[in-house]
């Protein structure tokens, strides 16, 4: 998959494609539905299929007040969007100047050089230019007017029928509900990060842990203990997690910060320090709460780690990944 970080990065050459357009944070099964189709359609015409996103994301640029928080950084968006089968990934900068762009010009942007679109797929609540003026509909009259193919696929629902969406599973990893955003993403909701320096508290009681220090924007999930796993460089094993405050040692302090610790299970390999690593979430365990001794917080941890291992065990999907 070739990758262009701006418009600017695109050869010139007037060459045709069909592009997938939107945000596509989490890249869960609504995106990956879009971005199937439009690579079906370019490989009935012959032409490469490109992914058109944005970053950072736009919210966070037109409302950073709300600071929203991304299911997907850069790096891993592009990961999964690869992994889709696309030929390429352009990747448009979303600065204040873009978002002043009319409706009209970004639609004449994508027929005109250097992207030349011979057809697009959004989805139907896609919105651009300025103010969010326009429409998927308005994109298709555009179409209809000069050549341009524009489909719009149906909105995709899980078992439920409710529509998926990035809003919908944020809310979910928020309150911890990570389970059940599996089968929304097709995979469990990640965090990327890098393995720092913590209490070194976790050695002294037979529990040395790896605190990973993630993005500021990163979707993070509520507080509580989790099964998940570790994705390392030298591969990927359970992991029992920890987000919050540790407040069985932390309590008295004023302010203590919240963290994210992972117990790797079985792990001897190399020191982490320093390294970058994903966090998968599988299922909340249960509240993080304050125990009377090290000795009680171990023999609930021991029960923690037993439940990791069943809900962490390889599965086929693993050993494809």
């Amino acid at each position: 998959m070739r990758r262009y970080r701006s418009l600017g990065d695109l050869p010139l050459g007037g060459r045709r494609r069909v592009v997938a357009i939107g945000t596509f944070d989490g890249v869960h099964l609504g995106h990956q539905t879009i971005i199937r189709r439009a690579i079906e359609l370019a490989r009935d015409r012959g032409l490469p299929a490109m992914a058109l996103t944005f970053e950072p994301h736009p919210i966070a640029v037109l409302r950073p007040e709300l600071r929203t928080t991304v299911l997907t950084q850069p790096t891993l968006k592009a990961q999964v969007i690869e992994r889709l089968g696309v030929d390429e990934l352009l990747v448009v900068p979303f600065t204040r100047a873009f978002a002043r762009i009319r409706a009209e010009r970004f639609a004449e942007m994508l027929v005109g050089a250097p992207i030349g679109a011979e057809a697009v797929v959004v989805g139907r609540n896609f919105r651009f230019g300025h103010g969010g003026a326009g429409t998927a509909e308005m994109l298709m009259q555009f179409g209809r007017a000069r050549g341009l193919t524009v489909e719009i696929p149906e909105v995709v629902t899980s078992a439920d029928g409710k529509p998926i969406s990035s809003t919908r599973i944020r809310r979910l990893v928020a309150t911890g509900h990570v389970g059940e955003v599996i089968p929304l993403l097709g995979r469990p909701h990640s965090v990327d990060g890098t393995v720092v320096a913590g209490d070194q508290r976790g050695r002294t009681i037979g529990l040395p842990t790896a605190n990973l220090a993630p993005a500021e924007s990163s979707a993070m999930p509520g507080r509580g203990v989790y099964a998940g796993r570790a994705v390392l460089a030298s591969g990927r094993t359970a992991a029992a997690l920890n987000i919050g405050f540790a407040p069985t040692f932390t309590a008295g302090r004023a302010r203590p910060d919240l963290r994210l610790e992972a117990f790797l299970l079985d792990w001897e390999g190399e020191e982490l320090y320093g390294q970058s690593a994903r966090i998968e979430f599988l299922e909340r365990l249960r509240d993080e709460r304050r125990f009377e001794s090290a000795e009680a917080l171990m023999e609930q941890v021991r029960e923690d780690i037993a439940r990791t291992r069943e809900l962490a065990s390889p599965s086929p999907a693993d050993a494809a990944a």
